[in-house]
């Protein structure tokens, strides 16, 4: 699977295979047709019947077909504001061409690190920022939010090359939780993007979704030497 977003174009095919969905889409966003139809293409070798579809236009898909698609569960916030679905034809509200929309106060945060693979998928954050990305919605206003970005493939199928993931510092870390947790090693401070699977006053147990040759999928670090334990609430390909 080397397009990123193979489950996204998969949903919106599915969406779109009844009649006409593809025209009440186009209306309703300002997408044009012809974006709509190459958006969805999965398996053309032509890059110029394939696109990437932009976090914009997929929020315009979710608030159309009043589902988040998958990859972008998180976005809750996208359906909040939506009406109970009308019996009749909607009045289209967009513009043709589509007009350019900011995210609410065109926030940002910082992006603190890369994830690269290697030893466990070990990285390091030192405080610095690398650079700025966009702030999710769930995240405008929470101090200490950050992102991180994966380089590699030590997290897939979960994490994608390239992907950002966006962090949380406050919001409580339970089981299967997705983390970015930093671990006291040699007078360092050690970074890893893994699966939460428990902490007990002696040991922290992690799960990682891709080890190299002779890493366990298992990981456990000594509690006092955990530093943070951080959860990560979204992630998407910019």
């Amino acid at each position: 699977m080397s397009d990123p977003q193979y489950e996204l174009k998969q949903w919106l095919a599915e969406k779109l295979a009844a009649r006409g969905v593809a025209s009440k889409l186009a209306e309703a966003t300002g997408m044009s047709n012809d974006k709509i139809t190459r958006s969805k293409e999965l398996h053309s070798d032509d890059p110029k019947k394939r696109r990437q579809i932009s976090l914009q236009e997929i929020e315009a898909m979710a608030r159309f077909f009043r589902e988040l698609p998958p990859g972008f569960e998180q976005m809750t916030r996208w359906l909040e504001d939506l009406s109970p679905a009308p019996t009749a034809k909607p009045i289209p509200n967009a513009s043709f061409p589509p007009r350019w929309q900011q995210f609410p106060g065109d926030a940002s945060i910082p992006l603190r690190g890369h994830i690269a693979a290697g030893a466990n998928g070990r990285f390091i954050m030192n405080g610095q920022d690398i650079a700025t990305v966009f702030c999710p919605p769930g995240l405008e206003g929470v101090e200490g939010a950050y992102a991180v970005q994966v380089d590699g493939r030590s997290g897939e199928p979960r994490f994608l090359h390239g992907e950002t993931a966006w962090v949380n510092p406050h919001q409580k870390v339970r089981q299967g939780d997705d983390v970015v947790v930093q671990i006291l090693e040699d007078d360092e401070l050690s970074s890893y993007l893994k699966r939460f699977v428990s902490r007990s006053a002696d040991v922290l147990r992690l799960y990682q979704y891709n080890p190299g040759k002779g890493e366990s999928h298992d990981l456990e670090f000594p509690t006092d030497k955990v530093f943070s334990v951080h959860k990560v609430v979204f992630h998407a390909m910019l």
